[in-house]
């Protein structure tokens, strides 16, 4: 895997609080259609439904109002608990209506849709609520809406045991397959975290959350196959100024805070008009590398220059005055890694050498020494 890839990976929810957003609008539409329906051809039939004719109209009401919430863009959870709990008393409500009906005709299949209910609470509240809420809450839901039918005084359960049993057993098998892929989901999810914090680790500079030496690599080694097309490209050493003498003089938690802020600074180095956007890493102690496609000699002094003037003018802690040497090498045609970097290299050890606050730049034929100050 791409090491610059690997330090934007997404984070934490691998679905994305959009995409559930959306499924959950497109859910309630669809349930929203299905009750208007369902309510409607019960007023013209007249349909002995008890559901229908004083459950789902308040149903409806509540889901109009949840899928304003939603559409709003107001907070997910809300919108999610919510919805768990009014549909889980909705489909409790269902179940105790069914159960306190009349008796279920002889070889009639006993009303399964509460229990499809169930399983879709169980769902969402899978998909909701955090595991260790949710596995709780569903197998304590599960089981009240089992026993639920046999424990109401009626004649329903009795007079259809066999088929109501047939039902419950189903809904239990789907509710144990949904609980089997949520806790793959979590496992892969958990999984898929820890990797992504492994790479981060491996790719990252702790202190300056630049991309270290590691993630540079890949850069340097697309611009030198550019190179070979013909493609312009630079790269910056950058050492900061006399960094031990603020280490000595003011600690090394200064010194970090520095290191911090050039960083900062770093990541404001703008991107040329045309040219792919520049890698920007820690190399090692006080020292940092920008790596420039697209990027000839000429434009590599402006923008050198323009970092330059962008350190002296930066707010530094303890109002410290902080510059910065640039040693600047230009790709050639051929040039492996070590060659690119030990121009770039002699280039700051030029820089330095003859004043610091300085940039060296070195182009495709010889030296060029310029002071940017």
């Amino acid at each position: 895997m791409d090491p610059q890839a690997a330090l934007h990976l997404p984070s934490r929810d691998p679905y994305g609080e959009t995409v559930r957003r959306r499924l959950y609008i497109g859910a309630v539409v669809c349930g929203m259609a299905l009750l208007l329906f369902g309510v409607v051809m019960q007023r013209t039939l007249n349909l002995p439904e008890p559901y229908l004719q004083y459950v789902a109209p308040s149903l409806l009401g509540l889901s109009a109002l949840n899928l304003w919430w939603l559409l709003s863009g107001r907070a997910l959870i809300v919108a999610e608990v919510a919805s768990v709990v009014v549909l889980a008393a909705a489909s409790m409500a269902h179940i105790v209506l069914v159960s306190l009906g009349a008796a279920a005709l002889p070889g009639a299949y006993p009303n399964s849709g509460p229990y499809w209910a169930v399983i879709s609470v169980c769902v969402l509240a899978f998909l909701a609520l955090p595991p260790r809420r949710a596995t709780p809450f569903n197998l304590t839901y599960l089981s009240f809406c089992l026993l639920l039918p046999w424990l109401l005084p009626t004649t329903y359960a009795a007079s259809s045991a066999s088929g109501l049993v047939r039902v419950q057993l189903n809904a239990l098998l789907v509710f144990l397959l949904v609980w089997g892929l949520s806790w793959f989901r979590t496992q892969y999810a958990s999984q898929t975290q820890s990797q992504e914090l492994l790479r981060r680790m491996a790719f990252t500079d702790a202190l300056t959350g630049l991309p270290n030496r590691h993630a540079v690599y890949p850069a340097v080694e697309a611009l030198l196959r550019d190179a070979a097309q013909g493609q312009a490209g630079s790269l910056f050493l950058i050492d900061l100024d006399h960094f031990k003498r603020i280490n000595d003089r003011h600690g090394h938690g200064v010194g970090d805070e520095v290191l911090v802020a050039a960083a900062q600074v770093l990541r404001n180095c703008a991107t040329e008009k045309g040219s792919p956007p520049p890698t920007v890493g820690r190399w090692g102690g006080e020292e940092f590398i920008v790596v420039m496609p697209g990027t000839p000699p000429e434009r590599a002094g402006v923008r050198a220059e323009r970092l330059l003037a962008e350190f002296r003018a930066w707010n530094w802690p303890q109002h410290l005055g902080v510059t910065a040497s640039i040693g600047s090498s230009s790709v050639r045609v051929g040039e492996d890694f070590s060659g690119l970097l030990a121009r770039a290299d002699a280039a700051l050890y030029a820089a330095k050498s003859s004043g610091r606050d300085r940039a060296v730049v070195r182009g495709e034929a010889e030296l060029e020494e310029s002071a940017l100050c």
